[in-house]
């Protein structure tokens, strides 16, 4: 299945400032000097271009990182000179881009209440400030205006998906699903596995409250919006675990190792729990035999040998683990066989044995056990959302943690 901050820091804009930013903030002084002029003779009606030594005066302002006076110099500037409004745009975005959001907010403030601003100018520094205020976190402010220019027509994909950002930050699932309808029309193709997300949010919300009829209602449309939602799947099956629905719940959780074999960790626990709630677990085990045929992670593996284990079959699930081993080195695989040697052995594990047992603990217990396979974000918690990237669907479970090379 495709996968599918603000503080004001005081850093002087150029101590982060690329070429590009540079080029940008000097190209009227190239005019003006005539550099790509050269060897181009005026005509008399023709005069040279010059630039406002106000300009000059702020470029120097910002290289000797006094930013305030910088932007008082800009600001003024632009009441005598509009071909300026461009600058202003760009200068706003470097200030955004690097934290100092209040610097941003009154150059893009300045630039909406210029009454003789052209249009284009106008709407876009209207859109820059509502990334200003959701950049800022006055949500209400962004809100109003990212709506504005949506139901303008202006900067429609941007603003919409503004739009999705302050509704899933205010947990306005509804919202969010309407308003990413409507960007899926705008971009041309499917957003139906975030809807599907916001279904279960929803689908979650309900559940904890106890209404577990909406709950699944909520679920199951998910599912209706995208029938690969694990997610979905999950929360039907604990539901029908928690009312003793051991069959259905069988079904529910057995359906995400069609819709994405990634999580395949997170479903084996309740199968055991649920194949042994109903006295059969010789189905688990030959079900966890068909897993391993397509999952090449450790969980089944560690689980079957558990299940042997549990069965008095010590020896075969020595062999089985030892095997995996051999084929897939991992060490989840060798610390669960170093475990169970020792558990079996009538001599428990001591001096060199013992501490490499207590350091492949450690090298586990501090990998994380979930990845997020656009940005690489990790951690120990499941999120459905990825807290860095913030895509959807992006974080699957670790499948080993193998050594290095």
């Amino acid at each position: 299945m495709p996968r599918e901050k603000f503080a004001t820091c005081g850093i002087c804009p150029f101590t982060m400032l690329d070429a590009g930013w540079l080029l940008l903030l000097l190209l009227p002084v190239a005019a003006a000097s005539g550099w790509y002029l050269r060897g181009r003779v005026l005509a008399p009606e023709e005069k040279p271009t010059t630039v406002h030594p106000d300009y000059l005066r702020g470029i120097s302002y910002l290289v000797d990182e006094d930013a305030d006076r910088a932007i008082e110099v800009f600001v003024r500037l632009l009441e005598v000179d509009n071909e300026t409004v461009e600058t202003h745009l760009a200068l706003g975005n470097l200030f955004r881009k690097q934290g100092e959001v209040d610097r941003a907010l009154r150059l893009h403030q300045n630039l909406v209440a210029r009454p003789n601003l052209k249009p284009i100018h106008r709407n876009q520094a209207r859109f820059e400030l509502a990334q200003d205020y959701l950049r800022a976190g006055v949500l209400d402010r962004a809100e109003d205006l990212f709506k504005e220019l949506a139901e303008q027509g202006m900067f429609l994909e941007r603003a919409l998906s503004g739009l999705v950002t302050i509704h899933e930050s205010g947990r306005d699932w509804d919202s969010a699903i309407e308003t990413t309808r409507r960007l899926e029309t705008v971009r041309g193709h499917s957003l139906r596995p975030v809807i599907a997300q916001y279904y279960c949010e929803m689908a979650e919300q309900a559940r904890d409250r106890g209404d577990g009829d909406e709950a699944r209602r909520l679920a199951r449309a998910a599912l209706s919006e995208f029938r690969e939602c694990v997610r979905a799947s999950i929360i039907l099956g604990h539901m029908a675990m928690a009312e003793e629905q051991y069959d259905a719940a069988i079904k529910d959780f057995s359906r995400v190792l069609k819709q994405d074999i990634d999580f395949v960790p997170e479903i084996l626990s309740p199968l055991q729990q649920c194949h042994a709630a109903r006295d059969d677990l010789k189905s688990f085990r030959k079900l966890l035999r068909d897993i391993i045929r397509k999952y090449p992670g450790s969980a089944p593996q560690v689980a079957l040998a558990d299940l042997m284990v549990q069965g008095r079959e010590v020896d075969e699930a020595i062999e089985h683990l030892s095997g995996f081993v051999q084929d897939t080195p991992n060490w989840v695989g060798f610390y669960h066989l170093l475990k169970l040697t020792a558990e079996q052995s009538d001599l428990p594990l001591s001096g060199p044995m013992q501490s490499l047992h207590a350091a492949l603990k450690q090298i586990i217990d501090q990998q994380p056990t979930y990845l997020c396979g656009h940005c690489g974000f990790s951690g120990s918690y499941r999120h459905w959302q990825c807290p860095s990237c913030k895509l959807w669907n992006s974080i699957i479970p670790v499948r080993d943690i193998k050594p290095a090379g």
